[in-house]
């Protein structure tokens, strides 16, 4: 594992300033789920890299046949396990479980949020991964993937047009300010912050062997950062026996 994962695996290991509230953490992920809902096959399998909390879990996984949540942070897995034990539905994976999926049974695998936190040397090898999971005509749906020189007010806008839309503008307010004065800052200069032109995206998933293509709308509530799915091409026809 390289220095720059491990350090945001440990930030995201413990309690941070990302989401201001309850209420903050529920509007992200009421707007994940109706942008996601659309892409899910009924009836599929799906997993969810780097799921994070993965609040919008339960409504994904009812109209999916399985889900299997995966994210790098222990205390994050911790977490899913207590609150999904039981669940007909969802599965929660660590490291080996990850590894021990067989190729060509998922239908699609989520990448949401998560560019940005993966060291560009290993991108290649992930999609990789996921491409191996993937059935022929399975897809890769790759969200929220930040653009290079983004002028960090847009993000801060966003955030502060969301709070003011689910009423937590003042604790966003507050919040923006104690994560300046946090170490996310530092972590971003020391960790790496990835960012991709779509450009650059479009060619990472051709060179991965799917077929690349830019959705019109981002997957998450930041609508100036770009979304996009990679197709699992099916198996070319035999050409038929001449009798």
């Amino acid at each position: 594992m390289m220095a720059a994962e491990s350090g945001w695996i440990e930030f995201w290991n413990r309690p941070n300033a990302i989401y201001v509230n309850q209420r903050n953490l529920d509007a992200h992920f009421e707007c994940l789920k109706d942008d996601l809902l659309p892409h899910i096959p009924v009836g599929g399998m799906v997993v969810d890299y780097g799921c994070g909390d993965a609040l919008a879990a339960e409504a994904l996984a009812e109209r999916a046949g399985t889900l299997m949540l995966y994210d790098a942070a222990p205390a994050v897995r911790e977490r899913l396990r207590h609150r999904f034990a039981g669940h007909p539905r969802i599965r929660v994976l660590d490291d080996p479980d990850l590894a021990a999926l067989p190729a060509d049974t998922v239908d699609l695998v989520l990448v949401v949020s998560v560019l940005q936190y993966i060291p560009p040397a290993d991108l290649p090898r992930l999609i990789g991964l996921w491409r191996s999971l993937l059935k022929p005509g399975g897809r890769l749906l790759i969200g929220d993937v930040v653009q290079p020189d983004t002028p960090l007010y847009r993000d801060v806008a966003s955030q502060l047009r969301m709070a003011a839309r689910h009423g937590f503008l003042l604790p966003a307010m507050v919040g923006i300010g104690r994560l300046a004065l946090s170490d996310y800052r530092q972590l971003r200069q020391r960790a790496g912050f990835a960012t991709y032109r779509p450009d650059q995206v479009i060619t990472l998933l051709a060179d991965g062997g799917l077929t690349p293509e830019r959705l019109p709308d981002n997957i998450g509530p930041t609508a100036h950062r770009a979304s996009f799915v990679g197709r699992k091409p099916q198996p070319a026809a035999e050409p038929a026996k001449v009798q």
